[in-house]
């Protein structure tokens, strides 16, 4: 057989499987079905009230990171994380023996110059009685003038010693209470009264005001709390200042609680054309921390008791919901295929059902799915 017809029948055996296996690909890629999605989400009973929803964080507004007013070394810390402290509390301890010991060293030289002063006011006054009594001799006659003026001048020395003794103990006392002062600095206390949320330090560790170690505890005042949120420029005129809110925890999503605007921003934030929106707790719960993410909803009317007993519910656009052989079904969308899931959903509130059947928050289905769609179908996501 020649060469050439070799390469032939070699081209042709390339091209055919190139078509068998190529064909049915591209094929798929060409009929692939577009589909437009919705999500499962978890709907409050106060969704008819909804005007607005924005999502953000918990902050706390009043809050304090504890440092030391000088450095050194931490000695002691006195206080745990969780515990509740009041303004002014103690909370740790530098070390502090230099300080002690220059203090003693002060008091002792302050209790000399005390001494030293009473020694010269008993000087002062032995001086003074003597001069009463020259004074009365020399105007009786019977001791010389020059001997009264003796002790005058004796007396002024006196009194000069004593007041030079007596500004000795005030600089004594004044140093005293200098290091006194710097001893006090080495007891760190809170500024606010507030719950302890982290420790910076441990003992051992070398802590600076401005340098190194930003501080040695962090303080919060959980009465403070506040949801941060930022609202799209366009909506900013939907809010309105103690306008009432529900907010729900991303921790806690089966529980509601109620808010109201606290405080609008005052500026905007050009790269995102945002507007931050702080949202305070009525009821502040115990179980809110900071940084906690969360969802909050503008309503048009405050929530009434009842309404906030009732917890979210489950709830799948009505559009999802199709008859499929006398079932009620869904097309779950997941990585690029759809899934056949049988549903049981209540009767339909606006566009959305209750779903009995537990699907996942957040779970993608198709919208008015075709009636050709078929379960494990390859389809793309309309953007």
């Amino acid at each position: 057989m020649p060469s050439w017809l070799i390469w032939v029948v070699l081209a042709g055996g390339v091209v055919a499987l190139a078509w068998f296996v190529g064909y049915p690909k591209l094929q798929d890629a060409i009929n692939v079905k577009s589909v437009e999605t919705g999500t499962v989400a978890m709907v409050s009973p106060a969704q008819g009230q909804v005007q607005l929803t924005a999502t953000g964080y918990v902050v706390a507004q009043i809050y304090a990171k504890v440092a030391a007013k000088v450095p050194g070394r931490i000695a002691e810390i006195m206080v745990e994380e969780g515990d509740v402290i009041a303004e002014g509390q103690p909370v740790a301890r530098l070390e502090d023996i230099d300080q002690k010991s220059a203090l003693q060293a002060a008091r002792a030289r302050t209790a000399a110059a005390r001494a030293r002063t009473a020694t010269a006011r008993a000087a002062v006054a032995e001086i003074k009685l003597q001069l009463q009594r020259e004074e009365q001799l020399v105007a009786s006659g019977v001791s010389p003038k020059a001997t009264a003026e003796d002790l005058k001048a004796k007396l002024d020395s006196a009194v000069a010693a004593m007041r030079a003794a007596e500004a000795e103990a005030a600089a004594a006392d004044a140093d005293a209470k200098s290091i006194q002062i710097q001893l006090d600095s080495f007891l760190i206390v809170s500024p606010i009264r507030g719950t302890v949320v982290d420790k910076l330090v441990e003992v051992g560790e070398g802590v600076s005001p401005g340098f190194g170690t930003p501080g040695v505890l962090e303080v919060v005042d959980m009465d403070s709390l506040v949801v941060e949120i930022d609202v799209p420029e366009t909506r900013l005129a939907q809010v309105v200042d103690k306008a009432p809110c529900e907010i729900v925890l991303d921790a806690y999503p089966s529980q509601r609680y109620r808010g109201a605007v606290k405080e609008i921003g005052r500026r905007i934030n050009r790269a995102k054309a945002t507007v931050p929106i702080k949202v305070a707790f009525i009821d502040r719960p115990k179980e809110v921390l900071p940084d906690m993410a969360a969802r909050v909803s503008f309503l048009s009317k405050e929530l009434d008791e009842k309404t906030l007993s009732q917890p979210p519910r489950l709830m799948v656009p009505a559009a999802a919901v199709v008859s499929r052989d006398g079932a009620e079904v869904v097309f779950v969308y997941d990585d690029g295929r759809v899934r056949l899931t049988t549903v049981k959903a209540g009767p339909a509130e606006g566009d959305y059902r209750p779903l009995e059947t537990p699907l996942a928050e957040g779970t993608k289905v198709v919208l008015s799915p075709a009636a050709g769609l078929s379960d494990g179908e390859k389809v793309k996501e309309k953007n």
